[in-house]
C-alpha cells in the first residue's frame, strides 16, 4: 500500500494581504509551504507527495523542494477554480492503485503533527476514509428564516473538520466519477463534504487544535510564536 500526501497550495490568500500567495510568505527564513512539506517529508509512512498550487507558481514549488530537501515530491500541478476541482486535478496527476491512500492537506497548515497524520492513516485503512476533526468548545446555533428562529446543536455532537483527510484512492476517484455523472454533491466545497453528500462512509479522526490554518495576520503571529 502506497501513501501519497496531496498538499493544497492553490489559494490566493487575499485575507492576509501582501503581493504573493500566503503559502509562499516567508516565516523564520523559509516559506510557509516549506514547513508543511517538511512535515510529510519526515513522516516515515509517506511515500510520495504532490503539490497543487497557484497556476504559474509550479517552478517556485520545485525550487522550494530543492532548497529544503523535499525528495518525496513527485508532481506539481496547477489548481482548479475551487478546492474540490484542485483535489481532483491532484488525484489525476498521481499514479495509484485503488487500495492506495491519498492524504489531502492544506498547504497553510504547517503545524500538522505526526499524531494527526497517523490517526487519519489508521482510520482510512479501517474505514476507507477519514477526516481530522476537533470538538467544538462553544455552543453552535443555526438560524431559520427569522433572526428569532434560533436553534442549538448539542455540543457533544459537534465537531470542526480540518485537514489532513485520508481516502482510499479508488473511493476518491469513484466519488469524482459519481459527481460528474449525476451532479450529486454539487454544493460540496471539499472532498470530505463530497463524500458525505454522496453517502460514502467516513470517520472522524482525532485532530489537533494547534493545527491551525493560516488565514489572517493573527495566524502568522501564532505560527511564529509556535516556531
Amino acid at each position: 500500500m502506497k501513501i501519497t500526501a496531496m498538499i493544497l497550495a492553490g489559494g490566493s490568500g487575499t485575507r492576509i494581504g501582501g503581493d504573493i500567495p500566503k503559502q509562499f510568505l516567508e516565516v523564520g527564513g523559509k516559506p510557509i509551504l516549506a514547513y508543511t512539506m517538511e512535515r510529510f517529508q519526515r513522516h516515515p509512512a509517506i511515500d510520495s507527495m504532490v503539490v497543487v498550487c497557484v497556476d504559474g507558481w509550479e517552478d517556485e514549488v520545485w525550487g522550494i523542494a530543492r532548497s529544503h530537501g523535499i525528495g518525496k515530491l513527485s508532481a506539481v500541478v496547477a489548481g482548479g477554480n475551487s478546492a474540490l476541482s484542485s483535489i481532483k486535478k491532484g488525484a489525476e496527476a498521481i499514479s495509484c492503485a485503488d487500495e492506495d491512500i491519498v492524504i489531502v492537506h492544506d498547504g497553510v497548515r504547517p503545524l500538522v503533527d505526526d499524531a494527526s497524520i497517523d490517526a487519519v492513516i489508521a482510520d482510512c485503512k479501517q474505514y476507507g476514509g477519514a477526516i481530522s476533526a476537533v470538538p467544538l468548545i462553544e455552543h453552535v446555533v443555526y438560524v431559520g428564516d427569522e433572526r428569532t428562529d434560533v436553534h442549538y446543536i448539542p455540543r457533544e455532537n459537534a465537531f470542526r473538520t480540518i485537514t489532513p483527510q485520508a481516502y482510499l484512492y479508488g473511493r476518491m476517484m469513484h466519488a469524482f466519477r459519481l459527481f460528474e455523472q449525476t451532479g450529486k454533491g454539487a454544493g460540496s466545497a471539499f472532498i470530505g463534504t463530497l463524500m458525505m453528500d454522496l453517502g460514502e462512509k467516513v470517520v472522524l479522526s482525532k485532530g489537533s487544535e494547534k493545527n491551525i490554518k493560516i488565514t489572517e495576520p493573527k495566524d502568522l503571529v501564532y505560527f511564529e510564536t509556535m516556531l
